[in-house]
């Protein structure tokens, strides 16, 4: 079976290789169904999302049914006792044979979210009774509920097929924390009991917070591990997606009939989920979309405007046009790769992968228009950018870090890993101050120091607002352990302590260094082994295996990111040497240590502002490209970009060295726009090594250029290969998180 479905992604992949101009490969021919985005160019980007839109949409329409079919064709594996598991409690006329003689069920559950009471309720007076006589409630042979809405046995057996596929692994915690907003809280394995009965309903009396013969008393005995286990766990993921969930579900159950509705709460939330990551995914794909445009039209600007104050207005335009037609094939295909992603399983199920990408893409593409009007306006004639630029852009430029920076707080309330997105202010910050040493002498040596510092201060402390979520998650985390307990009178609390004294965990004692104590590091550690080298053991060789292409690809990004920046350092040395005559290439390799930190400091510069000198010269003459105005492929890897590749190089050193190895593929496709644009720098490079023969054809008798074992083959399968994976081995319960 393993053999047959390589062979046919192997063949998919070849097939879909050969047909790239149709739709894999775009910068090569654009089609479209509507000729108004062809005929009107003025329209061609806003034309052009809606394109990219309904191509995420579709992907996910895809792997869910692929999910779905898995789901229900092949048989569950038991994933083990300690996994945790959501219960949809979707009940259908054939689950079970208790149900044929007519089974009364409620929609909400007591605590529950949809519950109006649950803040005063807790988790302490039950686990499944129903939230009240008002709760939607439904007989199974007939249909029909106390509202007299008949319910369709069709649409019940739909939901039974869409909805566990999305269910499994880390989708259950985050379901669990959607619909039980008490999950968080250590006092969820408590019962507030009155004179210590056994029953939390004893005499349908239930706990006076006042009284003094009340008592709170653990469940049991347990060590710490079991008593704190289900609360430390849930603090390893972030609050957003569950409460976008929770208030999304909420939301659709006041404007929903109860008859069209999943049967329950907990189902509403996982459909209410699917719908947030279908939206949130085609969101983050627009996002990738912009961000790439801009980010080349920027770099486009900056080396025409640099070739024009050095004296070399027309070869530098000739080289490099400002041709936005190209621009937008080229980051449609950056977004179609994105929506083909190899972690498409993670971004259709109930994971935060696809919120956290509409964050981070979408607070990218902001900055990066944001910085190209700041640009364009500071470089163009102050009418011309008065008229083109209007007002809308001119606040764009100069206050685009105020979005910006909300969304990337917003991501990092949603992954930790987007605490990243401060390194971007932090070298963007640097960049500047390089920049401002750079014109030391035609500002003076006191306005460049206070202007780099000031930089400097602001930058850090809007990477440390996009960091501050984990923090306040952290601290908080650590009061709902260690001292505050939600929804207790003094009185209980004050029992709490003298009782459950030997309790607390372990970690709660050592109060003099709490603010040093992080929970989120303490639980990765404890419960997934997370730390440097921790996860070097034979039996995951597996494991790195799988991670072995996400990585090579990101590190090979990174690499080539540093070469072409240093070949444009040894062109700028040369240019600018007395002597006229600079030192070979083969020299400049092993130039001692002072010019590596001249050169990074100048790679700094380079990337807040224009290169001083263009990039190099690179034959294209011959090759097979379908047109002259095809970017070069080192416009994806050029000195604005240095940011998003130290992004991605930090992403690849935590999944190889801290990080569970095989969430590396999941946590870099969701975060790094670079790794989409080297894939389709390899994509446009790799056309073919051959010349356009007589015929108009590439040489080496493929069609198109592509050989069978070609990069680009490679890539399609790798793609296809992981999306197959993921909705057979996800949905089953088998190791693939």
């Amino acid at each position: 079976y393993s053999l047959l479905l390589t062979l046919t992604s192997l063949t998919f992949a070849h097939l879909t290789s050969r047909l790239g101009p149709a739709w894999t490969m775009p910068h090569l021919t654009i089609t479209s169904s509507n000729p108004s985005c062809i005929n009107q160019s003025q329209h061609r980007q806003s034309c052009q999302r809606w394109i990219i839109a309904h191509h995420a949409f579709v992907s996910r329409l895809f792997m869910l049914l692929a999910m779905c079919l898995s789901c229900s064709i092949l048989p569950d594996f038991h994933p083990g006792d300690d996994v945790l598991q959501f219960e949809l409690r979707l009940l259908t006329p054939s689950s079970s044979p208790s149900q044929e003689k007519g089974y009364e069920h409620c929609f909400c559950l007591m605590g529950h979210g949809c519950d109006p009471y649950w803040e005063s309720r807790s988790r302490f007076e039950g686990d499944s009774s129903c939230a009240d006589s008002s709760s939607v409630r439904y007989n199974e042979n007939d249909h029909h509920g106390e509202s007299n809405e008949a319910r369709y046995p069709w649409l019940d057996r739909f939901y039974a097929f869409i909805l566990p596929p999305v269910t499994k692994w880390d989708a259950a915690r985050f379901l669990t924390l959607s619909v039980d907003p008490w999950a968080r809280y250590p006092s969820h394995h408590l019962r507030l009991k009155k004179g210590g009965s056994n029953d939390s309903h004893a005499g349908g009396e239930t706990c006076n917070g006042d009284d003094e013969t009340c008592a709170v008393q653990p469940e049991n005995n347990d060590d710490d591990k079991r008593f704190f286990g289900s609360s430390e766990q849930a603090h390893a993921f972030l609050p957003l997606l569950p409460l976008v969930i929770r208030y999304t579900a909420n939301f659709v159950m006041k404007i929903v009939p109860s008859s069209i509705l999943p049967p329950t709460y907990e189902a509403t939330a996982a459909l209410s989920a699917i719908v947030i990551n279908m939206i949130a995914f085609s969101l983050a794909t627009i996002s990738l979309y912009d961000l790439t445009i801009f980010m080349l039209k920027k770099e486009a600007l900056q080396r025409i405007q640099n070739a024009t104050k050095n004296g070399d207005g027309d070869h530098g335009s000739k080289r490099t046009p400002l041709n936005e037609s190209s621009h937008h094939a080229l980051a449609k295909t950056a977004a179609q790769l994105f929506c083909i992603n190899p972690a498409g399983a993670f971004f259709t199920a109930v994971y935060s992968e696809s919120l956290f990408a509409m964050l981070t893409f979408a607070g990218h593409a902001i900055a990066a228009r944001g910085q190209y009007w700041n640009y364009y306006l500071q470089n163009e004639n102050t009418e011309r950018g008065a008229q083109k630029g209007q007002r809308g852009c001119w606040l764009l430029a100069h206050l685009y870090w105020i979005p910006s920076t909300i969304l990337w707080m917003l991501a990092s309330f949603t992954r930790s890993n987007g605490t990243f997105s401060s390194i971007w202010w932090m070298l963007f910050g640097l960049a500047k101050c390089c920049s401002c040493i750079l014109s030391i002498k035609r500002e003076g040596t006191t306005n460049v120091m206070v202007k780099g510092l000031t930089m400097l201060l602001c930058h850090a402390i809007l990477a440390s607002l996009v960091a501050y979520p984990v923090l306040y998650h952290d601290w908080r985390g650590y009061n709902f352990h260690c001292q505050n307990l939600p929804q207790m009178s003094a009185v209980q609390k004050q029992r709490l302590d003298s009782q459950l004294a030997s309790h607390y965990p372990a970690w709660c004692e050592n109060n003099g260094n709490a603010k040093r104590f992080s929970l989120y590091a303490h639980v990765q550690r404890k419960y997934w082994n997370v730390g440097l080298f921790r996860y070097y053991e034979m039996k995951q060789i597996p494991n790195f295996i799988l991670a072995l292409p996400v990585l090579a690809l990101s590190f090979s990004a990174a690499l080539m990111w540093i070469g072409l920046s240093w070949d444009r350092h040894i062109n700028r040395e040369i240019q600018t040497s007395t002597s006229g005559d600079g030192p070979s290439r083969g020299i400049c390799t092993f130039l001692p240590s002072k010019y590596v930190f001249r050169w990074a400091f100048f790679a700094l510069g380079g990337s807040s502002s224009c290169d001083p000198v263009p990039f190099r010269q690179q034959e294209t003459e011959g090759k097979c490209y379908s047109s002259d105005t095809t970017p070069l492929p080192a416009d994806l890897l050029g000195p604005t970009f240095l940011s998003h590749y130290a992004i991605v190089a930090g992403f690849a050193l935590v999944g190889a060295f801290f990080a569970h190895v095989q969430i590396s593929t999941r946590l870099i496709c969701s975060s790094c726009p670079a790794f989409y644009w080297f894939v389709s720098r390899l994509l446009l490079s790799s056309r073919t090594n051959g010349r356009i023969d007589g015929n108009g054809k590439c040489g080496n008798g493929s069609i198109y250029g592509y050989a069978f074992f070609s990069v680009p083959t490679l890539l399609y399968f790798y793609f296809t290969l992981y999306n197959c994976l993921g909705s057979i081995m996800h949905v089953n319960w088998l190791p693939w998180t």
